[in-house]
């Protein structure tokens, strides 16, 4: 615990909350890789100056390229998946499949995350390989250009572009899933809406991790959950999601879906999330506003869970869980398969 002004007159201090402080009511196996990453978060946080010149920003993120592709080896070590580099519609793309095939002709549009700013479809395979592994569907993992270089509106249609040459190759929309996590999970979202906006047909079903769905920063975890959430930093997040969205664009459905309007229909949406983030608001938020139109969504919530835990805690009851209430969602929603 440590001191934090209140900034009253009285000049009174409260004991802030340990934000590494770990729940008993999570399982032990979450517990103990809890435990690990926290170690880890502890001895990586800096503090440092926010990015600003082109050379910041590359230096940086190279910095987190190498450090995902450390963490990341045992799990592709372990599994081994098939990872080829394609491009859809002139949009870069890691086309990621299990070792074992599957037999489904149902595919997987994956958009990473990473605070717009950062990571790549490389250093976010893990994501794109555990869907890949735990449905048997190849997942095309779109590696977008990041935020400051291109804000909302270039990136949400680099997403449909890419979307609509899969349509043009010969899939279905109802045999195609989108699938974000965190920023990835609010530019999946956008893009839909977008795409829907444009008459082009909706994939069959939207998955969803952690997603961040309001760039003005608003929501109540925001408040209440961001001196408690161990994995991210308020102040370094809204500095990122700035990056993504000039002030004035903040409120667009397109880039903060959480104010977008579901009355002219939206793909069955699943939710999944857990307790201990501050970005909890934006997933609380996006299910009722889809719900307010009378679409269909589910908000599958985690005890004690942090920021995209079924990537981040993989192997745990509760990632192990998550996966497989995804795997039923899909096959409900995907197209039958023959």
């Amino acid at each position: 615990m440590k001191k934090v002004e209140t900034g009253s007159n009285d000049a009174m201090s409260i004991e802030a909350p340990d934000r590494f402080w770990i729940s008993d009511t999570i399982s032990p196996e979450a517990k103990a890789k809890m435990e690990t990453l926290v170690s880890y978060a502890r001895a990586y946080q800096t503090n440092e100056a926010p990015a600003v010149t082109t050379e910041d920003w590359q230096a940086r993120r190279q910095m987190r390229e190498q450090m995902m592709e450390v963490f990341n080896a045992p799990l592709l070590e372990q599994l081994k998946p098939t990872i080829e580099a394609v491009e859809l519609g002139g949009i870069p793309t890691l086309k990621v499949a299990r070792h074992t095939p599957g037999t489904a002709d149902n595919i997987i549009l994956y958009v990473h995350g990473g605070g717009f700013t950062y990571l790549s479809a490389r250093s976010s395979l893990k994501s794109a390989v555990l869907m890949a592994e735990a449905t048997g569907y190849t997942v095309y993992s779109v590696d977008y250009t990041l935020a400051p270089e291109a804000k909302w509106d270039e990136i949400t249609m680099q997403v449909i572009t890419a979307y609509q040459a899969l349509l043009k190759d010969g899939y279905e929309a109802d045999g195609v899933g989108f699938f974000g996590d965190s920023a990835g999970g609010s530019i999946v979202t956008g893009s839909i809406l977008r795409l829907r906006d444009m008459g082009v047909p909706m994939p069959a079903a939207l998955l969803l991790h952690s997603p961040s769905t309001d760039l003005t920063g608003a929501g109540d975890t925001l408040a209440t959950l961001a001196l408690l959430d161990p994995g991210l930093e308020k102040e370094d997040a809204l500095y990122r999601i700035s990056q993504y969205a000039e002030p004035s664009d903040r409120k667009n459905p397109y880039a903060s879906p959480a104010y977008g309007d579901y009355s002219g229909g939206f793909p069955p949406t699943l939710i999944q999330t857990g307790t201990r983030e501050m970005l909890l608001s934006d997933s609380v938020r996006l299910c009722q506003a889809i719900r307010r139109d009378h679409g269909d969504a589910t908000l599958d919530l985690y005890e004690g869970m942090p920021h995209v835990f079924p990537s981040l805690l993989d192997g745990t009851p509760e990632a192990n869980m998550a996966y497989s209430r995804a795997v039923t969602f899909w096959r409900e929603h995907f197209k039958p398969e023959p």
